[in-house]
């Protein structure tokens, strides 16, 4: 990005109260506010928004979507929902939003050291549910919150607290996103219920980039780590 000119007061002109009041000085003064406001704008916007996950593999990619297939049979029809992509289903270990490019290195620095304490992450899909968020609700498939992922979890807290964010004020409850829908009534006659758990394992903690396409998410992988 190419720097903004500043508007350059000399010192000594400010040393003197009645020079300070003149009005070649306040204007100064006042586009130099502009141009700082100006600049903070531009780089929120240039800023990433960053998110770390845990992404299935194909095999465990393959059992989500015959999930998904499974829950459509009781769709009314009557509903739009929008299903998320194929590829993008995920579970967000920690959304960080708005990340410079400085805190983003150093956050990859802060998460390489997880390889060496941590394994794979064993993952167990026990069940389809629904939370409401400000446009509708979201259809999620829960995960069950078990020691190594709950030790992960805790972990990348640590990382993410180094590099100048807070911790969660929420109880981390891991999902992987199904579907959303922009009403309060549920557009199912009823949920699927297993049988029994999918199970799968993870090997991989992934850092991505999060971009609005067409009104829709788009994850661009930044990073990969390897739990194994």
């Amino acid at each position: 990005m190419c720097g903004i000119p500043l508007v350059v007061i000399p010192v000594k002109t400010l040393l003197f109260e009645d020079n300070f009041h003149t009005p070649q000085v306040i204007l100064s003064y006042k586009l130099n506010k502009v141009l700082d406001i100006t600049y903070t704008l531009i780089k929120i916007i240039y800023m990433s928004r960053i998110f770390i996950g845990l992404t299935p593999d194909s095999e465990f990619n393959q059992k989500i979507i015959d999930l998904k297939i499974k829950q459509k049979e009781f769709l009314n029809k009557a509903y739009k929902i929008s299903w998320v992509p194929n590829n993008n289903h995920h579970i967000t270990v920690n959304f960080l939003g708005k990340m410079e490019p400085e805190q983003l290195s150093e956050l990859k620095d802060s998460l390489n050291d997880l390889s060496d304490v941590l394994s794979d992450i064993p993952i167990e899909i026990d069940g389809i549910s629904y939370f409401p968020n400000e446009n509708g609700q979201v259809l999620i498939a829960t995960i069950n919150l078990n020691k190594s992922l709950k030790r992960l979890y805790d972990k990348v807290e640590e990382a993410v607290a180094n590099v100048g964010f807070g911790m969660a004020l929420r109880t981390y409850k891991p999902h992987i996103t199904l579907a959303r829908f922009k009403d309060k009534n549920r557009p199912f006659s009823d949920l699927v219920v297993l049988d029994s758990p999918i199970k799968a394992f993870i090997s991989n903690l992934d850092v991505y980039e999060s971009d609005l396409e067409g009104g829709k998410s788009k994850y661009n992988l930044l990073e990969s780590y390897s739990l194994k």
